[in-house]
C-alpha cells in the first residue's frame, strides 16, 4: 500500500459523510459534475454547539472542508486538503436547515481551487476557499460514494 492508498481508505467512518460513524454528520450530497459543484443541507445539532445557540467554529469549517472535497469528488477526483481559508460572516445557528455549496474554481492538475459557503436563507454565514490535492482519479467515482448521494 502506498502513503496515498492509505490516505483514501475510506472506512466509511468520516465524521462528515460516513454512514458508520455513531456520533458523525452522516452529510448526503447532490453533485454537478458538469459544473464541479457539491450541495448538501444539514441540520446541526445542539450538541455541536461552541457558544449556545451557534455551531462550533470546528464544526463549520469541517462542512466546508467537505463540500469543497465533494466538489472535487463530483469530476471523479478524490482528494486531501492542502490549504483552506475560512472567514465566519454570521454566527451559523444550529436547529436550522443550512445549505453548504462547494464549486471547483480551477483544476491546475496538482492542485484544485475551490470555494464553498454555509448559506441560511439565502445569506451567506461562512464562507472558505481552499487548495485540495488529488491523490487519486477514478471514472466512476458517483458509483463508488452513491450511498453519499441524495436521491
Amino acid at each position: 500500500m502506498t502513503l496515498n492508498d492509505s490516505i483514501v481508505l475510506d472506512d466509511d467512518n468520516c465524521f462528515a459523510c460516513g454512514t458508520k460513524n455513531p456520533i458523525g454528520l452522516k452529510l448526503k450530497f447532490k453533485l454537478d459534475p458538469k459544473e464541479g459543484t457539491a450541495v448538501t443541507e444539514t441540520v446541526i445539532a445542539d450538541h455541536f454547539n461552541g457558544w449556545k445557540g451557534a455551531v462550533h467554529g470546528g464544526v463549520i469549517t469541517t462542512l466546508l472542508d467537505e463540500i469543497m472535497v465533494y466538489a472535487c469528488t463530483s469530476s471523479g477526483w478524490f482528494t486531501v486538503t492542502g490549504t483552506i481559508e475560512v472567514k465566519f460572516h454570521k454566527p451559523v445557528p444550529t436547529g436550522k436547515k443550512l445549505i453548504v455549496r462547494g464549486m471547483v474554481v480551477e483544476n491546475r492538475g496538482r492542485s484544485i481551487s475551490t470555494t464553498g459557503t454555509i448559506e441560511l436563507a439565502g445569506t451567506i454565514l461562512a464562507s472558505a476557499k481552499a487548495v485540495l490535492i488529488p491523490v487519486r482519479h477514478e471514472e466512476n467515482s458517483l458509483e463508488i460514494i452513491a450511498e453519499r448521494l441524495v436521491n
